[in-house]
């Protein structure tokens, strides 16, 4: 099989693989697939150099490096090679960039490419020679700014030619020229002097021992990315440089050996002084690199280039320089050799022709078979490690990604149904344990001390808005006071029908203010029950059907229907204490009347008190005496049985006992002091009687356990908003679930990666082996 077919047949099969390898890779890199991680370590190692192969192929290229130290010749051993004296070989450093040399076969398609380094590529350059102290390079740069900079700016140029001689000057510039070439990445000569063969590359890289990193990557990025390798070698043992050839070929190229394709040219014999000298150099290199690479003796070729040059009259003025003349050299090589014929010594004496012929002869012959060996390894392993991938996922997932489908919401189903079973437990026994420990005051096992609970909120919140309240009236009923009196004084004042009057506006007012308090009071009920489905919906991870189906309706209605059952609670016990208070002064007839009717519900009342005022203990009493049993000791003593007056009740107006009981109080004093003593025992009642009468603690704790009770019944219904909120993905609900309930999708895509794996497997088992 010739190149041509060989590079168009791997071209397909590398395609291929690198498809599977894709395809495996995708499938692998699935966490929950489980393949092995050296399957996967595998088929990322083998990518690269497979990319790199194909896309040698597909650009129909050999490439050859040409590696060695500085100064070894390499730029003599191409310029051999061309026959023409064109790249420079000077003393020091002469090559500051990669050169590479293409084959064409006509010479309208010579050319010399040369591309200038982007501003950050140069930027680059400059940080790498300060690391390295470069400061020789770097003051040639400062020097030669100006000229950098232009290079730079003109950008990629272009020069075309007919003979390698005619661009010797340009190449020399860009490449050599220290004012230029630090301002150029590469330079790209296309020429028909290179081989016969379509496709050759040369690569012409600095030394590996410049002391810039730069040029040791450039040289390892070749390496790893060629298909052949010549190393021009000065020395008989291996330098440290050097054997870095074998590591960057070795990790680069792993399906082929270093023996595979190394030519070793040991160069510049001229300057070995004697035949024994060439010939010890010649043998202990020869075992150096059988011992270090397995690399047989018919790879090395000794010569050199530089008089191939001179003999055969190709040389510039430089390398007559640095060789020396024909004359000499010819002698030279003969007393080395021992070759007395002039056109041997040319031939056999310099090495060139030898090498020329060894590394034609691999292009002809043996290339293919290093190709097809290094493409079937590469391929075999994709192949085998991506078998493996499939056979090892197969074996858990279906292939068919709609059989997976059913399978895995079938089972996951079950298995969030088995968790949301556990789950409600623990959600119960949570809302419980809240319940008992914030709403009705029991204690938790871990808690000795009563923490401040809803019920006790609601009690506090009842006693701010009855204090508020109680203000308010206050000030407006005594604003009307002055209006009232007036109204009653002509001529005189008539102290009962302005008691009446005021009282029978005062008791509209107090009426105001019972609804007052029951729609404050049913606004806070309402504020606690919704804390406490708030509660529950966190239970259930913020799910807003949660209050949809515990608060029916609305807010608003969930709000009437709290504060019509408050206001008949309230209004059953404040009503009747606000009537028997208000209504009629202390001893007329209204009053007395209120006390023959009070019922049962005033026992009631009397029974809740919890106030320390003996006055207030037994409600009639205080109505028929009024403000009497609070300050008048004798009537104290004989109906309570209490000595002294009264000192700490709500709202007393002690100011003026003192005249009271000196009788130098006037009527219209007289009809305020009872007005308001009967105003601030109504709100003694409202502090300490009613709100225990009323039952609103009970009522307040039955809502919010009817709320719960709700919550515990509908577990059918919040087992459809889990599995909803599941499906949906809440995030709150995805940060309780185990990994495996996590993902919807996830078996579902293993199957359909293993079903492309499968398809992308079939099309690369097709091609036959050459």
């Amino acid at each position: 099989m010739d190149w041509k077919t060989a590079s168009s047949y791997y071209e397909a099969r590398l395609t291929d693989a690198l498809n599977v390898q894709r395809h495996a890779l995708n499938l692998a890199m699935l966490p929950q697939a489980e393949v092995p991680a050296r399957l996967k370590e595998v088929l990322l190692q083998e990518a690269e150099p497979t990319r790199r192969q194909l896309e040698r192929l597909r650009k129909r290229e050999f490439r050859i490096a040409v590696v060695g130290l500085e100064k070894a010749g390499k730029s003599t051993f191409i310029n051999a090679w061309l026959e023409c004296d064109l790249l420079p070989a000077k003393g020091g450093r002469c090559t500051f960039t990669t050169t590479q040399i293409y084959s064409v076969e006509n010479e309208s398609e010579q050319r010399l490419e040369v591309q200038a380094r982007t501003d950050e590529e140069f930027l680059n350059l400059l940080k790498e020679l300060e690391k390295v102290g470069a400061n020789e390079d770097l003051n040639t740069i400062r020097a030669n700014e100006i000229t950098l900079q232009q290079v730079r700016r003109e950008g990629n140029v272009t020069f075309s030619f007919t003979r390698l001689e005619d661009i010797r000057e340009p190449l020399k510039k860009y490449v050599a020229d220290e004012k230029y070439a630090h301002a150029v990445l590469e330079a790209r000569l296309y020429t028909n002097k290179l081989a016969q063969a379509e496709g050759i590359v040369f690569y012409d890289v600095p030394g590996l021992d410049s002391g810039l990193a730069t040029h040791v990557d450039e040289a390892q990025e070749m390496l790893s990315d060629c298909d052949a390798v010549i190393l021009v070698q000065r020395f008989t043992s291996l330098r440290e440089r050097e054997l870095e050839i074998i590591k960057f070929t070795e990790l680069g190229d792993k399906n082929v050996t270093v023996a595979d394709k190394l030519f070793v040219f040991l160069s510049r014999i001229d300057s070995i002084g004697s035949a024994e000298a060439l010939k010890t150099h010649i043998e202990e290199a020869s075992q150096d690199w059988l011992r270090r690479a397995n690399l047989p003796s018919d790879r090395i070729v000794y010569g050199s280039a530089g008089a191939y040059l001179i003999l055969n009259g190709l040389a510039g003025e430089q390398t007559k320089l640095e060789i020396g003349e024909a004359s000499n050299i010819q002698a030279q090589l003969k007393r080395l050799t021992g070759i007395t014929d002039g056109e041997t010594i040319t031939k056999d004496g310099t090495g060139i022709p030898e090498i020329k012929d060894k590394i034609f002869n691999y292009i002809n012959t043996e290339r293919v078979s290093i190709l097809k060996k290094r493409c079937e390894a590469s391929i075999n392993k994709i192949i085998s490690n991506s078998e493996e991938i499939y056979i090892t996922v197969s074996k858990k997932y279906p292939e068919n990604p709609e059989e997976a489908k059913l399978f895995e919401e079938n089972n996951r189903r079950v298995l969030f149904t088995e968790w949301w079973n556990q789950k409600w437990e623990i959600i119960k026994a949570d809302l419980q344990k809240y319940y008992e420990h914030s709403v009705v005051n029991k204690p938790l096992e871990s808690s000795s001390a009563k923490s401040f609970t809803q019920i006790d909120k609601f009690r506090e919140r009842y006693l701010q808005i009855v204090e508020a309240e109680m203000k308010k009236l206050r000030e407006e009923t005594f604003k009307k006071k002055d209006t009232i009196f007036l109204a009653n004084s002509n001529p005189e004042f008539d102290r009962m029908k302005a008691n009446f009057a005021w009282r029978d506006s005062l008791y509209g007012d107090i009426s105001k203010l019972l609804s007052s308090i029951a729609h404050q009071l049913a606004l806070e009920l309402k504020d606690e029950a919704l804390k406490l489905v708030d509660y529950m919906t966190r239970l259930l991870w913020e799910s807003n059907q949660v209050k949809i189906r515990l608060i029916e309706n609305s807010e608003e209605y969930f709000l009437a229907k709290l504060e019509n059952s408050l206001s008949v609670l309230f209004l059953r016990f404040a009503r009747p204490v606000a009537e028997a208070l208000i209504r009629g002064p202390v001893n007329s007839d209204t009053r007395n009347k209120i006390i023959k009717s009070l019922g049962v519900d005033i026992e009631i009342v009397d029974n809740y008190y919890s106030g320390e005022e003996a006055a207030f203990k037994v409600l009639k009493k205080y109505v028929k005496y009024g403000s009497d049993l609070l300050f008048n000791p004798d009537l104290r003593q004989q109906v309570l049985g209490v000595a002294g007056v009264a000192t700490q009740i709500a709202g007393v107006a002690t100011q003026i006992v003192v005249d009271v009981s000196k009788d130098l109080v006037s009527s219209q004093d007289s009809v305020a002091f009872e007005v308001e003593n009967d105003i601030n025992a109504f709100e003694e009642y409202l502090r300490y009687a009613i709100f225990g009468a009323s039952g609103f603690e009970s009522y307040c704790i039955q809502e919010l356990k009817g709320l719960v009770d709700s919550f515990r019944d509908k577990e059918g219904t919040w087992t459809g908003v889990a599995l909803n909120e599941w499906l949906q993905g809440n995030p709150i609900l995805f940060a309780e679930i185990p990994d495996n309930l996590k993902s919807k999708e996830s078996n579902l895509e293993v199957s359909e990666r293993l079903r492309q794996l499968s398809i992308a497997l079939k099309r690369s088992r097709s091609p036959e082996v050459l």
